[in-house]
């Protein structure tokens, strides 16, 4: 599955991120790909996930729609999600780069929460979607951060020379010290290492990024990524099945 259950003491968590809905409407916009909705397909997969690990609620950690600037075709498509989740189960949204409106779009719907961009703190986890920073005290007291944002994925190839791309989860361990003062230029009052949890992209159009290329554009783009020091060996991957693919060291020495 693309996400992760948070089992908290009285709550079961299905944590999702990047579902995108409204993904094929820039595919035809701006890239002339003509495809058919992949909603339905979108709100079945997270629908058969809930029912699977009998989540009492759902959070989608940002990227919950797709369309720019402003919304127009999608509107109804990304409605129509909400509304499909939330009469399931409770559905917490925390805002990404792609929300524009999103709290306007998800007025009114029961069961709907919009929470700030800046992410929620559940007692030992941050939840965020990883575009902005999170809250100096939320960080300071989280054992463990989870986002999505960057598409994780890794490339499997075979003995023959055949490749292909899968989506991947990466378990990464910072140093809390170094991320405190390189965003808010502090040290945090605590001290030790921090687990980074980055989710794959939930739309099943999208594959992602190869984990190889990740630090490169964390270093180049707007993450919480870019404040991490990559040290190859503490990063661990992760195909959706949590089979442990091996460290990004493992990876990128593969010839």
């Amino acid at each position: 599955m693309r996400g992760v259950v948070l089992s908290l003491r009285r709550e079961k968590i299905l944590l999702l991120a990047d579902t995108h809905v409204g993904y094929e409407v820039e595919l035809r916009r701006e890239r002339g790909i003509n495809v058919m909705s992949q909603t339905r397909k979108l709100i079945d997969g997270v629908l058969e996930l809930v029912d699977h690990h009998g989540v009492t609620s759902v959070a989608i950690l940002g990227d919950v729609k797709h369309e720019l600037p402003v919304p127009r075709e999608s509107v109804e498509e990304v409605k129509t999600f909400l509304r499909a989740v939330a009469r399931k189960v409770p559905l917490l949204l925390i805002p990404g780069n792609h929300d524009s409106l999103l709290q306007e779009i998800a007025s009114g719907i029961e069961g709907v929460e919009v929470a700030p961009a800046r992410g929620v703190l559940l007692e030992k986890y941050l939840l965020f979607h990883g575009h902005v920073k999170p809250a100096k005290e939320d960080l300071e007291r989280a054992e463990g951060v989870i986002m999505g944002h960057t598409h994780p994925a890794v490339v499997i190839r075979d003995e023959l020379g055949y490749a292909v791309k899968e989506p991947a989860i990466l378990k990464i361990y910072a140093s809390r010290t170094k991320i405190c003062k390189a965003l808010y230029e502090e040290p945090c009052r605590r001290r030790g290492r921090v687990k980074v949890v980055v989710l794959p992209a939930s739309h099943p159009l999208i594959t992602g990024v190869d984990v190889r290329e990740i630090p490169k554009m964390a270093a180049e783009g707007r993450t919480f990524l870019k404040y991490i020091e990559w040290n190859p060996e503490s990063v661990e991957i992760y195909l959706t099945d949590f089979t442990f693919v091996g460290t990004l060291s493992d990876i990128t020495n593969i010839v």
